[in-house]
């Protein structure tokens, strides 16, 4: 049995779709003819799942992949200099949404599952707010990578092995998610703004993100994927 059958079967109450689904296009693409393997080989043997996860926005032994970084920079963002991190460990929540104003690319390492929403069902009034119930869950199989747009809101992805945990390869714009230098007013959007080029809205159960400063206002259920064995 598949493994995307295996995780619907552990998971009765969430429908989860391929990425190849046609669904996915209100979010994304596939671009897995980007390359990647050098990168993706790299990170298998450096990035070792532990308790919790762990994101850097750029490592060097992924930016040596140059070929790789090349074509992202040209096909997905038009020549704009980009940077490779990864984002690994292990997760099975979604505890909170962060969107950017540009692309995301997600190497899938390993097997993973990203719960995806749309910045046009975040409420402003009379504060920022979501619905977890327009989450909408997909299945990326190890090997295939894609762009998520400008605007889709997501969050460190869930692993589907709770042995394994989950490795992804991400590329952003360079300097996204680095540190602010300075805060722009805490109203409208403005109170969304966490890092650089990341504005980040999280659920109440989300403590630690919370401590660092997170806007708190997703409304519902801090939804749960079930892992396999």
């Amino acid at each position: 049995m598949a493994v995307i059958d295996n995780l619907r079967r552990a998971n009765l109450e969430l429908t989860i779709y391929e990425v190849t689904d046609e669904r996915f296009a209100r979010y994304g693409r596939v671009v897995s003819e980007l390359g990647g393997d050098q990168a993706a080989e790299y990170a298998r043997k450096h990035a070792l799942p532990g308790e919790g996860i762990v994101y850097e926005p750029a490592i060097a032994g992924l930016e040596a992949d140059r070929a790789f970084m090349e074509a992202v920079s040209r096909e997905v963002y038009g020549g704009m200099p980009v940077q490779i991190g990864w984002c690994y460990g292990r997760g099975t929540l979604l505890n909170g949404l962060e969107y950017h104003k540009g692309s995301e690319v997600i190497g899938a390492v390993t097997d993973v599952v990203l719960l995806l929403g749309r910045l046009d069902d975040l409420s402003w009034d009379p504060q920022p707010s979501y619905n977890t119930g327009h989450i909408e869950a997909f299945f990326i199989p190890a090997g295939m990578m894609v762009e998520l747009y400008a605007g889709c809101l997501h969050y460190a992805p869930i692993q589907v092995s709770q042995r394994e945990g989950f490795v992804t390869l991400i590329v952003l714009p360079q300097q996204t998610n680095t540190s602010l230098e300075n805060r722009p007013s805490a109203q409208g959007e403005g109170q969304l703004l966490f890092a650089r080029n990341k504005w980040l809205i999280v659920h109440p159960e989300d403590g630690g993100d919370i401590q660092a400063g997170a806007f708190v206002g997703l409304k519902g259920a801090n939804i749960h994927v079930a892992s396999l064995e």
